[in-house]
């Protein structure tokens, strides 16, 4: 499912005679950087809908600990790790074409709008805990709701964004950007390995096929 919009360069444009996809689509690292970013919270959406799933059918206790952990994710990661998309990528695509201003205003609202998307995430998160199986299908509905945005927005970037930045940049342009992004560092490790440690711990605390941890009471 991810492999069919993760993929940026992999469009349906027929290749000059003689030059594979591959050699016409050299790999960037600024963009490689944003598909990273994307299977990262990509993966933390996806478990934490199985967990609920799993909660609502009564196949999972609840795990509030696993639970925050995800939570803290999606909360932190896009935040403390924001890629430079916005002040180089977006910046120079409106410099360079008014096809995408529609695409980019609403994507520069969402991100605007990411701490208190969040926000109502952690508040959702809250009532379940103190308000017990009476609250689940509150944060249940406020997960879908973020997640089917998010697959949105992601599917926006993925698709409109990086192939026309791909095509309308120069090897110069993306030298300087390259550069910025590594600067920013991986949603997989994070500074001080904060992220690689919070990934662990979900791993651990998730019952299989989501984790290699316990299903716990009332598990599978």
């Amino acid at each position: 499912m991810l492999d069919r919009w993760l993929g940026a360069g992999s469009t349906e444009q027929e290749s000059p005679a003689g030059v594979s996809g591959a050699a016409q689509e050299a790999p960037i690292p600024a963009i490689e950087a944003i598909h990273e970013e994307h299977r990262a919270i990509a993966a933390i959406l996806s478990a934490l809908s199985r967990v609920l799933d799993g909660i609502e059918s009564g196949r999972l206790q609840p795990d509030f600990k696993l639970l925050a952990s995800l939570v803290e994710y999606i909360s932190e990661m896009p935040d403390k790790l924001h890629h430079p998309k916005e002040d180089r990528v977006f910046a120079l695509l409106r410099a360079k074409t008014r096809n995408l201003d529609a695409e980019l205003d609403q994507l520069e609202a969402e991100h605007r709008d990411a701490v208190p998307a969040t926000s109502r995430l952690d508040r959702a998160l809250v009532a379940y805990l103190q308000g017990g199986a009476d609250a689940f299908h509150g944060f249940r509905d406020a997960v879908r709701a973020y997640t089917a945005h998010e697959w949105v927005h992601l599917n926006m970037e993925e698709s409109r964004i990086l192939p026309e930045a791909r095509r309308l940049f120069s090897a110069e342009e993306w030298r300087d950007i390259n550069a910025d992004f590594a600067r920013n560092g991986d949603p997989w490790s994070g500074q001080g390995n904060r992220y690689a440690e919070l990934f662990k711990r979900i791993a651990n605390l998730a019952p299989a096929p989501v984790g290699v941890g316990g299903s716990g009471p009332g598990g599978d």
